[in-house]
Protein backbone atom coordinates (compact mmCIF):
# COMPACT_ATOMS: atom_id res chain seq x y z
CA UNK A 1 0.00 0.00 0.00
CA UNK A 2 2.72 2.46 1.02
CA UNK A 3 4.30 1.72 -2.65
CA UNK A 4 0.85 2.91 -4.17
CA UNK A 5 0.40 5.68 -2.15
CA UNK A 6 4.59 6.80 -2.93
CA UNK A 7 3.43 6.03 -6.83
CA UNK A 8 0.26 7.95 -6.87
CA UNK A 9 1.83 10.77 -5.16
CA UNK A 10 4.92 11.06 -7.67
CA UNK A 11 2.01 10.86 -10.65
CA UNK A 12 -0.27 13.66 -8.95
CA UNK A 13 2.48 15.89 -8.54
CA UNK A 14 3.69 15.31 -12.45
CA UNK A 15 0.20 15.88 -12.84
CA UNK A 16 -0.11 18.87 -11.41
CA UNK A 17 3.43 20.35 -12.93
CA UNK A 18 1.14 19.97 -16.22
CA UNK A 19 -2.01 21.11 -15.22
CA UNK A 20 -2.34 24.02 -12.91
CA UNK A 21 -5.25 24.74 -11.55
CA UNK A 22 -7.94 27.26 -13.67
CA UNK A 23 -9.81 29.88 -12.89
CA UNK A 24 -13.32 30.84 -14.08
CA UNK A 25 -16.39 33.01 -13.44
CA UNK A 26 -14.95 36.06 -11.79
CA UNK A 27 -17.42 38.02 -9.73
CA UNK A 28 -17.82 41.06 -7.90
CA UNK A 29 -20.31 41.42 -4.83
CA UNK A 30 -21.59 37.81 -6.05
CA UNK A 31 -22.55 39.27 -9.44
CA UNK A 32 -20.81 39.07 -13.01
CA UNK A 33 -19.81 42.28 -14.24
CA UNK A 34 -22.34 44.71 -11.95
CA UNK A 35 -23.06 48.09 -12.23
CA UNK A 36 -23.80 49.91 -8.76
CA UNK A 37 -21.52 48.34 -6.27
CA UNK A 38 -20.36 49.80 -2.76
CA UNK A 39 -16.77 51.44 -3.19
CA UNK A 40 -15.26 48.70 -1.01
CA UNK A 41 -16.72 45.94 -3.28
CA UNK A 42 -15.78 41.74 -2.49
CA UNK A 43 -14.11 40.11 -5.34
CA UNK A 44 -14.79 36.11 -5.35
CA UNK A 45 -13.63 33.76 -8.28
CA UNK A 46 -13.97 29.78 -8.74
CA UNK A 47 -11.64 27.26 -9.93
CA UNK A 48 -11.38 24.11 -12.16
CA UNK A 49 -9.13 21.78 -11.39
CA UNK A 50 -8.95 17.66 -12.69
CA UNK A 51 -6.44 16.76 -10.10
CA UNK A 52 -7.87 15.28 -6.70
CA UNK A 53 -7.19 17.39 -3.82
CA UNK A 54 -5.95 20.71 -5.45
CA UNK A 55 -6.55 24.08 -3.87
CA UNK A 56 -5.44 27.37 -4.27
CA UNK A 57 -2.38 27.85 -1.75
CA UNK A 58 -2.24 31.46 -3.10
CA UNK A 59 -3.53 34.47 -5.00
CA UNK A 60 -2.96 37.80 -6.74
CA UNK A 61 -5.33 40.31 -8.33
CA UNK A 62 -4.33 42.96 -10.01
CA UNK A 63 -7.73 46.57 -10.93
CA UNK A 64 -6.43 48.73 -12.71
CA UNK A 65 -8.83 51.85 -14.98
CA UNK A 66 -8.61 50.00 -17.80
CA UNK A 67 -7.35 46.75 -20.21
CA UNK A 68 -4.21 48.01 -20.74
CA UNK A 69 -2.83 48.58 -17.20
CA UNK A 70 -3.86 45.18 -15.84
CA UNK A 71 -0.46 44.48 -15.36
CA UNK A 72 2.27 43.84 -12.22
CA UNK A 73 3.48 47.64 -13.05
CA UNK A 74 1.25 49.38 -14.12
CA UNK A 75 -2.14 48.27 -12.31
CA UNK A 76 -3.19 51.87 -10.83
CA UNK A 77 -5.92 51.13 -8.78
CA UNK A 78 -4.83 47.61 -6.50
CA UNK A 79 -1.65 45.13 -7.38
CA UNK A 80 -1.86 42.55 -4.13
CA UNK A 81 1.58 40.76 -5.14
CA UNK A 82 1.64 37.05 -4.36
CA UNK A 83 -0.67 36.23 -1.04
CA UNK A 84 -0.55 32.99 1.09
CA UNK A 85 -3.91 31.70 1.76
CA UNK A 86 -7.05 29.81 -0.11
CA UNK A 87 -9.30 32.95 0.29
CA UNK A 88 -11.47 33.04 -2.98
CA UNK A 89 -14.91 34.08 -1.93
CA UNK A 90 -15.69 37.63 -0.81
CA UNK A 91 -11.86 39.24 -0.57
CA UNK A 92 -12.06 42.57 0.63
CA UNK A 93 -11.24 45.08 -1.86
CA UNK A 94 -8.00 46.61 -0.08
CA UNK A 95 -6.83 48.84 -3.37
CA UNK A 96 -7.40 52.79 -3.84
CA UNK A 97 -10.42 54.22 -2.76
CA UNK A 98 -12.92 54.24 -5.37
CA UNK A 99 -15.26 57.05 -6.76
CA UNK A 100 -19.24 56.84 -7.74
CA UNK A 101 -19.17 56.09 -11.28
CA UNK A 102 -15.85 54.62 -11.81
CA UNK A 103 -15.12 51.62 -13.31
CA UNK A 104 -12.83 49.02 -12.78
CA UNK A 105 -11.14 45.82 -14.56
CA UNK A 106 -9.52 43.51 -12.48
CA UNK A 107 -8.15 39.39 -12.97
CA UNK A 108 -7.05 37.34 -11.01
CA UNK A 109 -4.13 34.13 -10.77
CA UNK A 110 -3.52 31.64 -7.87
CA UNK A 111 -1.05 29.22 -7.22
CA UNK A 112 -2.19 24.93 -6.77
CA UNK A 113 -1.07 23.09 -4.32
CA UNK A 114 2.14 22.20 -5.54
CA UNK A 115 2.67 26.27 -5.58
CA UNK A 116 2.41 26.09 -9.27
CA UNK A 117 0.82 29.35 -11.13
CA UNK A 118 -2.25 29.69 -12.83
CA UNK A 119 -2.65 31.52 -15.63
CA UNK A 120 -4.10 35.08 -15.52
CA UNK A 121 -8.12 35.02 -15.49
CA UNK A 122 -10.34 36.61 -18.37
CA UNK A 123 -10.74 39.90 -17.48
CA UNK A 124 -13.92 41.32 -15.01
CA UNK A 125 -15.54 44.71 -14.59
CA UNK A 126 -17.49 46.49 -12.08
CA UNK A 127 -19.01 49.91 -11.83
CA UNK A 128 -19.45 51.69 -8.47
CA UNK A 129 -22.54 52.79 -7.78
CA UNK A 130 -25.35 54.04 -5.36
CA UNK A 131 -27.75 51.27 -5.96
CA UNK A 132 -27.35 47.80 -7.86
CA UNK A 133 -28.83 47.34 -11.10
CA UNK A 134 -30.24 43.89 -11.53
CA UNK A 135 -29.82 41.64 -14.33
CA UNK A 136 -31.22 38.59 -15.37
CA UNK A 137 -30.09 35.66 -13.15
CA UNK A 138 -28.28 32.87 -15.06
CA UNK A 139 -29.40 29.03 -14.29
CA UNK A 140 -26.63 27.71 -12.18
CA UNK A 141 -28.33 24.10 -11.89
CA UNK A 142 -29.74 20.98 -13.84
CA UNK A 143 -31.81 17.61 -12.40
CA UNK A 144 -33.20 15.02 -14.26
CA UNK A 145 -34.03 11.40 -13.15
CA UNK A 146 -35.84 8.18 -14.20
CA UNK A 147 -39.03 9.62 -12.94
CA UNK A 148 -41.09 11.45 -15.66
CA UNK A 149 -43.47 12.81 -12.53
CA UNK A 150 -40.84 14.09 -10.53
CA UNK A 151 -39.11 15.70 -13.70
CA UNK A 152 -42.54 17.04 -14.66
CA UNK A 153 -42.69 18.93 -11.01
CA UNK A 154 -38.76 19.90 -11.29
CA UNK A 155 -39.52 22.02 -14.45
CA UNK A 156 -43.00 23.00 -13.24
CA UNK A 157 -41.30 24.90 -10.13
CA UNK A 158 -38.03 25.88 -12.12
CA UNK A 159 -40.33 28.18 -14.59
CA UNK A 160 -42.06 29.73 -11.47
CA UNK A 161 -38.93 30.50 -10.04
CA UNK A 162 -37.66 32.02 -13.47
CA UNK A 163 -40.70 34.11 -13.76
CA UNK A 164 -40.52 35.44 -10.38
CA UNK A 165 -37.25 36.49 -10.81
CA UNK A 166 -37.28 37.83 -14.21
CA UNK A 167 -40.29 40.04 -13.36
CA UNK A 168 -38.03 41.26 -10.03
CA UNK A 169 -35.13 41.61 -12.18
CA UNK A 170 -37.57 44.13 -14.33
CA UNK A 171 -38.80 46.26 -11.76
CA UNK A 172 -41.93 44.43 -10.29
CA UNK A 173 -40.70 44.68 -6.33
CA UNK A 174 -43.89 42.29 -6.02
CA UNK A 175 -42.69 39.99 -7.80
CA UNK A 176 -41.30 37.32 -5.38
CA UNK A 177 -44.63 37.41 -3.70
CA UNK A 178 -44.71 37.86 -0.25
CA UNK A 179 -42.88 37.24 2.40
CA UNK A 180 -44.14 34.21 3.30
CA UNK A 181 -43.49 32.72 -0.42
CA UNK A 182 -40.14 34.09 -0.84
CA UNK A 183 -38.92 32.45 2.70
CA UNK A 184 -40.56 29.11 0.77
CA UNK A 185 -38.61 29.77 -2.04
CA UNK A 186 -35.21 31.32 -0.83
CA UNK A 187 -33.37 28.02 -0.94
CA UNK A 188 -34.91 27.10 -4.48
CA UNK A 189 -33.54 30.82 -5.82
CA UNK A 190 -30.22 30.33 -4.48
CA UNK A 191 -29.98 26.42 -5.38
CA UNK A 192 -31.16 27.34 -9.39
CA UNK A 193 -30.40 30.61 -9.98
CA UNK A 194 -27.42 33.12 -9.54
CA UNK A 195 -29.87 35.03 -7.59
CA UNK A 196 -27.88 36.27 -4.74
CA UNK A 197 -28.38 40.48 -5.73
CA UNK A 198 -31.86 39.64 -6.15
CA UNK A 199 -32.53 38.58 -2.82
CA UNK A 200 -30.35 40.67 -1.58
CA UNK A 201 -32.00 43.61 -3.30
CA UNK A 202 -35.54 42.45 -1.91
CA UNK A 203 -33.89 42.67 1.79
CA UNK A 204 -32.84 45.86 1.72
CA UNK A 205 -36.25 46.58 0.37
CA UNK A 206 -37.76 45.33 3.04
CA UNK A 207 -35.41 46.78 5.43
CA UNK A 208 -36.99 50.35 3.75
CA UNK A 209 -40.24 49.60 4.75
CA UNK A 210 -39.81 48.62 8.55
CA UNK A 211 -42.33 50.60 10.74
CA UNK A 212 -42.08 52.60 13.79
CA UNK A 213 -42.99 49.76 15.74
CA UNK A 214 -39.96 48.22 14.32
CA UNK A 215 -42.04 45.61 11.81
CA UNK A 216 -41.14 44.35 8.78
CA UNK A 217 -43.91 44.99 5.92
CA UNK A 218 -45.70 42.01 4.51
CA UNK A 219 -43.63 42.77 1.09
CA UNK A 220 -41.45 45.45 -0.41
CA UNK A 221 -44.02 48.88 -0.80
CA UNK A 222 -46.87 47.53 1.39
CA UNK A 223 -48.09 49.04 4.38
CA UNK A 224 -49.05 45.64 6.30
CA UNK A 225 -47.78 43.84 8.77
CA UNK A 226 -48.81 39.80 9.57
CA UNK A 227 -46.74 37.30 10.73
CA UNK A 228 -44.92 34.83 8.70
CA UNK A 229 -44.61 37.41 5.80
CA UNK A 230 -43.03 40.07 7.99
CA UNK A 231 -40.80 37.43 9.91
CA UNK A 232 -39.52 36.45 6.13
CA UNK A 233 -37.18 39.58 7.07
CA UNK A 234 -35.36 37.63 9.19
CA UNK A 235 -35.86 34.08 7.90
CA UNK A 236 -34.63 34.76 4.42
CA UNK A 237 -31.30 36.15 5.72
CA UNK A 238 -29.96 32.61 6.81
CA UNK A 239 -30.70 31.08 3.63
CA UNK A 240 -28.99 33.66 2.05
CA UNK A 241 -26.05 33.45 4.67
CA UNK A 242 -25.31 29.90 4.74
CA UNK A 243 -26.09 29.64 0.57
CA UNK A 244 -23.26 32.13 -0.29
CA UNK A 245 -21.07 32.02 2.28
CA UNK A 246 -22.18 36.44 2.47
CA UNK A 247 -22.48 37.40 6.18
CA UNK A 248 -22.13 41.01 5.68
CA UNK A 249 -25.84 41.35 5.36
CA UNK A 250 -26.18 39.62 8.53
CA UNK A 251 -24.21 42.03 10.41
CA UNK A 252 -25.59 44.71 8.92
CA UNK A 253 -29.19 44.11 9.52
CA UNK A 254 -28.61 42.07 12.83
CA UNK A 255 -30.62 45.73 14.68
CA UNK A 256 -33.00 45.27 12.27
CA UNK A 257 -34.15 41.46 12.60
CA UNK A 258 -33.55 41.84 17.09
CA UNK A 259 -36.09 45.07 16.88
CA UNK A 260 -38.78 42.94 14.66
CA UNK A 261 -38.35 39.75 17.36
CA UNK A 262 -38.32 42.37 20.04
CA UNK A 263 -41.57 44.02 18.78
CA UNK A 264 -42.38 40.35 17.88
CA UNK A 265 -42.66 39.93 21.95
CA UNK A 266 -44.14 43.27 23.19
CA UNK A 267 -47.19 42.71 20.98
CA UNK A 268 -47.83 39.51 22.55
CA UNK A 269 -46.14 39.04 25.67
CA UNK A 270 -47.78 35.66 26.95
CA UNK A 271 -47.04 33.97 23.61
CA UNK A 272 -50.36 32.61 22.86
CA UNK A 273 -50.43 33.66 18.91
CA UNK A 274 -52.22 36.28 17.58
CA UNK A 275 -54.23 37.36 14.68
CA UNK A 276 -52.85 40.64 14.40
CA UNK A 277 -52.04 42.04 11.06
CA UNK A 278 -55.46 40.70 9.78
CA UNK A 279 -53.83 36.47 9.25
CA UNK A 280 -56.35 34.38 9.50
CA UNK A 281 -56.93 30.43 9.88
CA UNK A 282 -55.22 28.45 6.94
CA UNK A 283 -54.83 25.10 5.96
CA UNK A 284 -56.69 23.93 8.91
CA UNK A 285 -54.70 25.38 11.42
CA UNK A 286 -55.49 28.15 13.29
CA UNK A 287 -54.09 31.86 13.17
CA UNK A 288 -52.57 31.46 16.40
CA UNK A 289 -50.88 28.12 16.23
CA UNK A 290 -49.41 29.55 12.85
CA UNK A 291 -48.03 32.58 14.53
CA UNK A 292 -46.23 30.86 17.48
CA UNK A 293 -44.76 27.98 14.93
CA UNK A 294 -43.32 30.75 13.26
CA UNK A 295 -42.36 33.26 16.27
CA UNK A 296 -40.55 29.61 17.24
CA UNK A 297 -38.79 29.24 13.57
CA UNK A 298 -38.07 32.70 13.60
CA UNK A 299 -36.17 32.27 17.12
CA UNK A 300 -34.42 29.50 15.95
CA UNK A 301 -32.73 31.05 12.97
CA UNK A 302 -31.86 34.24 15.05
CA UNK A 303 -30.29 32.43 17.51
CA UNK A 304 -27.64 30.71 14.50
CA UNK A 305 -27.27 33.83 12.59
CA UNK A 306 -26.00 35.51 15.87
CA UNK A 307 -22.43 33.56 15.26
CA UNK A 308 -22.14 35.25 11.74
CA UNK A 309 -23.52 38.37 13.24
CA UNK A 310 -20.87 38.24 15.81
CA UNK A 311 -23.22 38.70 18.40
CA UNK A 312 -23.18 35.76 20.65
CA UNK A 313 -23.83 37.43 23.81
CA UNK A 314 -27.22 38.10 22.38
CA UNK A 315 -28.40 34.57 21.64
CA UNK A 316 -28.98 34.14 25.51
CA UNK A 317 -31.65 36.46 25.24
CA UNK A 318 -33.28 33.92 22.07
CA UNK A 319 -32.50 30.53 24.26
CA UNK A 320 -34.87 31.78 27.17
CA UNK A 321 -37.49 33.62 24.38
CA UNK A 322 -37.30 30.06 22.79
CA UNK A 323 -38.12 27.98 25.85
CA UNK A 324 -41.02 30.21 26.71
CA UNK A 325 -42.28 29.50 22.98
CA UNK A 326 -42.44 25.70 23.40
CA UNK A 327 -43.98 26.25 26.84
CA UNK A 328 -46.27 27.97 25.50
CA UNK A 329 -47.09 25.82 22.76
CA UNK A 330 -47.46 22.58 24.53
CA UNK A 331 -50.10 24.54 27.27
CA UNK A 332 -52.16 25.58 24.26
CA UNK A 333 -52.15 23.43 21.25
CA UNK A 334 -50.27 19.81 22.59
CA UNK A 335 -52.35 16.66 24.28
CA UNK A 336 -50.78 15.02 26.97
CA UNK A 337 -49.58 12.24 25.37
CA UNK A 338 -47.65 14.65 23.19
CA UNK A 339 -49.91 14.62 20.27
CA UNK A 340 -51.12 17.91 18.56
CA UNK A 341 -54.76 18.96 19.23
CA UNK A 342 -54.63 19.78 15.43
CA UNK A 343 -55.69 16.99 13.19
CA UNK A 344 -54.15 19.07 10.13
CA UNK A 345 -51.26 17.79 8.20
CA UNK A 346 -49.96 20.93 7.91
CA UNK A 347 -50.15 21.72 11.37
CA UNK A 348 -48.20 18.58 11.90
CA UNK A 349 -45.25 19.42 9.60
CA UNK A 350 -45.28 22.91 11.00
CA UNK A 351 -44.57 21.99 14.90
CA UNK A 352 -42.23 19.49 13.72
CA UNK A 353 -40.08 21.87 11.55
CA UNK A 354 -40.50 25.47 14.15
CA UNK A 355 -38.99 24.48 17.41
CA UNK A 356 -41.76 24.26 19.12
CA UNK A 357 -41.86 20.44 20.46
CA UNK A 358 -39.67 18.42 22.88
CA UNK A 359 -38.05 15.26 21.40
CA UNK A 360 -40.90 13.10 23.00
CA UNK A 361 -43.57 15.08 21.26
CA UNK A 362 -41.34 15.38 17.84
CA UNK A 363 -41.86 11.58 17.70
CA UNK A 364 -45.03 11.37 18.61
CA UNK A 365 -46.12 14.18 15.71
CA UNK A 366 -43.93 12.77 13.58
CA UNK A 367 -45.61 9.18 14.10
CA UNK A 368 -48.90 10.95 13.33
CA UNK A 369 -48.14 12.69 10.36
CA UNK A 370 -46.55 9.40 8.61
CA UNK A 371 -50.44 8.24 9.60
CA UNK A 372 -52.20 11.10 8.37
CA UNK A 373 -49.97 11.20 4.74
CA UNK A 374 -51.14 7.54 4.25
CA UNK A 375 -54.44 8.19 5.32
CA UNK A 376 -54.99 11.27 2.98
CA UNK A 377 -52.03 11.93 0.69
CA UNK A 378 -50.24 15.17 0.01
CA UNK A 379 -53.55 17.27 0.93
CA UNK A 380 -51.73 20.58 1.93
CA UNK A 381 -51.41 24.13 1.12
CA UNK A 382 -48.85 25.82 0.57
CA UNK A 383 -47.13 26.37 3.58
CA UNK A 384 -47.54 22.67 3.95
CA UNK A 385 -46.12 21.70 0.61
CA UNK A 386 -42.71 23.33 1.43
CA UNK A 387 -42.07 21.70 4.30
CA UNK A 388 -43.77 18.25 3.88
CA UNK A 389 -41.29 16.22 1.84
CA UNK A 390 -38.43 17.52 3.67
CA UNK A 391 -40.01 16.48 7.18
CA UNK A 392 -39.99 13.02 5.43
CA UNK A 393 -36.60 12.99 3.73
CA UNK A 394 -34.88 14.35 6.95
CA UNK A 395 -36.79 11.25 9.31
CA UNK A 396 -36.39 8.64 7.13
CA UNK A 397 -39.55 8.60 4.98
CA UNK A 398 -38.31 9.28 1.31
CA UNK A 399 -40.46 6.55 -0.11
CA UNK A 400 -43.65 8.25 1.70
CA UNK A 401 -42.03 11.59 0.19
CA UNK A 402 -41.40 10.44 -3.30
CA UNK A 403 -44.69 8.38 -3.28
CA UNK A 404 -46.44 11.11 -2.49
CA UNK A 405 -45.34 13.87 -4.71
CA UNK A 406 -45.73 11.31 -7.66
CA UNK A 407 -49.45 11.04 -7.11
CA UNK A 408 -50.04 14.73 -7.15
CA UNK A 409 -53.36 15.82 -9.41
CA UNK A 410 -52.96 19.10 -11.37
CA UNK A 411 -53.45 21.81 -8.84
CA UNK A 412 -51.61 19.72 -6.09
CA UNK A 413 -48.42 20.06 -8.65
CA UNK A 414 -49.01 24.00 -9.06
CA UNK A 415 -49.03 24.12 -5.11
CA UNK A 416 -45.75 22.31 -4.51
CA UNK A 417 -44.31 23.85 -7.94
CA UNK A 418 -44.60 26.84 -6.56
CA UNK A 419 -43.52 26.16 -2.82
CA UNK A 420 -39.92 25.66 -3.96
CA UNK A 421 -40.29 22.15 -4.29
CA UNK A 422 -37.46 22.01 -6.39
CA UNK A 423 -34.71 23.07 -3.52
CA UNK A 424 -36.26 19.51 -2.33
CA UNK A 425 -34.98 17.89 -5.27
CA UNK A 426 -31.63 19.27 -5.12
CA UNK A 427 -30.85 18.81 -1.47
CA UNK A 428 -32.64 15.53 -0.85
CA UNK A 429 -32.92 13.43 -3.87
CA UNK A 430 -29.86 14.61 -4.95
CA UNK A 431 -28.15 15.10 -1.78
CA UNK A 432 -26.51 17.85 -2.57
CA UNK A 433 -26.41 20.38 0.14
CA UNK A 434 -23.42 22.20 2.48
CA UNK A 435 -22.55 21.65 5.94
CA UNK A 436 -20.73 25.38 5.93
CA UNK A 437 -21.44 28.75 4.49
CA UNK A 438 -20.84 29.11 0.80
CA UNK A 439 -20.48 25.33 0.25
CA UNK A 440 -16.67 25.68 1.46
CA UNK A 441 -17.52 22.14 2.66
CA UNK A 442 -20.24 20.28 0.90
CA UNK A 443 -22.31 17.14 1.71
CA UNK A 444 -23.46 14.67 -0.64
CA UNK A 445 -26.50 12.41 1.10
CA UNK A 446 -28.88 11.32 -1.53
CA UNK A 447 -32.06 9.76 0.28
CA UNK A 448 -32.55 7.05 -3.01
CA UNK A 449 -35.53 5.20 -2.34
CA UNK A 450 -35.44 1.47 -1.07
CA UNK A 451 -38.04 0.50 -4.17
CA UNK A 452 -38.20 1.49 -8.03
CA UNK A 453 -39.64 4.34 -7.88
CA UNK A 454 -36.36 6.09 -8.83
CA UNK A 455 -33.94 4.34 -10.38
CA UNK A 456 -31.14 7.27 -11.41
CA UNK A 457 -30.69 10.60 -10.79
CA UNK A 458 -28.84 13.55 -12.59
CA UNK A 459 -27.73 16.69 -11.05
CA UNK A 460 -25.52 19.36 -10.56
CA UNK A 461 -25.25 23.05 -8.50
CA UNK A 462 -23.11 25.67 -9.73
CA UNK A 463 -22.31 26.52 -5.75
CA UNK A 464 -19.61 29.87 -4.51
CA UNK A 465 -16.85 27.22 -4.57
CA UNK A 466 -17.74 25.94 -8.08
CA UNK A 467 -20.12 22.63 -10.03
CA UNK A 468 -20.78 20.10 -7.50
CA UNK A 469 -22.12 16.84 -9.71
CA UNK A 470 -23.91 13.77 -8.54
CA UNK A 471 -25.06 11.01 -10.99
CA UNK A 472 -26.76 7.64 -8.74
CA UNK A 473 -27.75 5.18 -9.90
CA UNK A 474 -29.40 1.65 -9.26
CA UNK A 475 -27.65 -1.52 -11.06
CA UNK A 476 -30.03 -4.20 -10.18
CA UNK A 477 -32.16 -5.60 -8.14
CA UNK A 478 -29.84 -6.77 -5.37
CA UNK A 479 -29.23 -3.16 -4.09
CA UNK A 480 -26.47 -2.59 -6.37
CA UNK A 481 -25.52 1.19 -6.61
CA UNK A 482 -23.46 3.51 -8.73
CA UNK A 483 -22.45 7.17 -7.72
CA UNK A 484 -20.57 10.15 -9.66
CA UNK A 485 -19.45 12.87 -7.80
CA UNK A 486 -17.69 15.55 -8.63
CA UNK A 487 -16.01 18.11 -6.29
CA UNK A 488 -14.58 21.70 -6.87
CA UNK A 489 -11.52 22.48 -6.16
CA UNK A 490 -10.58 23.69 -2.60
CA UNK A 491 -13.75 21.77 -1.50
CA UNK A 492 -13.94 18.78 1.14
CA UNK A 493 -16.88 16.99 1.36
CA UNK A 494 -18.99 14.46 3.20
CA UNK A 495 -20.24 11.69 1.01
CA UNK A 496 -23.25 9.56 2.73
CA UNK A 497 -24.26 6.53 1.02
CA UNK A 498 -26.69 3.08 1.63
CA UNK A 499 -24.93 -0.16 2.10
CA UNK A 500 -26.24 -3.12 3.36
CA UNK A 501 -24.36 -5.21 5.89
CA UNK A 502 -22.72 -7.82 3.73
CA UNK A 503 -22.20 -5.31 0.84
CA UNK A 504 -18.66 -3.36 -0.08
CA UNK A 505 -17.88 -0.17 -1.33
CA UNK A 506 -14.92 0.44 -4.09
CA UNK A 507 -13.60 3.70 -5.82
CA UNK A 508 -12.65 3.74 -9.65
CA UNK A 509 -11.79 0.06 -8.78
CA UNK A 510 -9.45 0.53 -5.75
CA UNK A 511 -10.82 -0.31 -2.09
CA UNK A 512 -11.12 3.11 0.25
CA UNK A 513 -8.08 2.35 1.90
CA UNK A 514 -6.27 2.41 -1.91
CA UNK A 515 -8.62 5.26 -3.50
CA UNK A 516 -6.69 8.58 -3.37
CA UNK A 517 -8.32 11.43 -1.72
CA UNK A 518 -11.19 9.61 -0.16
CA UNK A 519 -11.48 7.68 3.41
CA UNK A 520 -14.17 6.09 5.33
CA UNK A 521 -14.98 7.37 8.81
CA UNK A 522 -18.60 5.48 9.50
CA UNK A 523 -20.44 2.66 8.58
CA UNK A 524 -23.53 2.24 10.58
CA UNK A 525 -26.92 2.20 10.32
CA UNK A 526 -27.16 1.06 6.77
CA UNK A 527 -25.11 3.68 5.86
CA UNK A 528 -21.39 4.82 4.65
CA UNK A 529 -20.04 7.81 5.49
CA UNK A 530 -16.99 9.19 3.33
CA UNK A 531 -14.86 12.34 3.46
CA UNK A 532 -13.58 13.45 0.00
CA UNK A 533 -11.54 15.87 -1.12
CA UNK A 534 -11.71 17.66 -4.16
CA UNK A 535 -12.15 15.56 -7.82
CA UNK A 536 -14.10 13.17 -9.76
CA UNK A 537 -15.17 9.84 -7.72
CA UNK A 538 -16.76 6.81 -9.08
CA UNK A 539 -18.34 4.97 -6.20
CA UNK A 540 -19.80 1.28 -6.35
CA UNK A 541 -21.13 -0.69 -3.70
CA UNK A 542 -22.17 -4.12 -4.50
Amino acid sequence: MKQAFLTALVCSTVFALGAPLKIKELRTESATNPIGVSNSPRLSWKLNSNERGNFQSAYEILAATNQEKLNDKTADLWATKKQQGAAKLLVSWQGKPLKNGQKVHWKVRVWDKQDQPSDWSSIATFVVGKQAKLVKPNRISGFESSSEKINKLYTQSITSLEKRLTAFTDGDVTALGDGSAVHRSARAFLYHFDSVPHLTEWLRLMDSGITKDNFFPIHPGAQTTAPVSSDSGVLVTHPLWWMSGDAQPTRSRWDAYEGHIIAREAQDTLLKGTRWGGIADSENVSAEFIDLCYLGFSCRLILELALPAVQPQKAIRFQVYASRIRKSFERQFVNTDGSLKSTSQTGHVLALRSAVLNPQQKAKVLTDLIALVAKNGSKVGPTGAHFLPGVLSLTGNQDLALKTLTDLNAEEQKTYAESGVAEWLMAFVAGIDTIAPGFNQAIIAPRIPSDDSLTWVKAYHDSPTGKISVHWQKLSSDSALAAEIVIPAGTLSRVILPIRENQKITESGDTIADAEGVEIIERKDGKVSLITQSGKYSFLIK
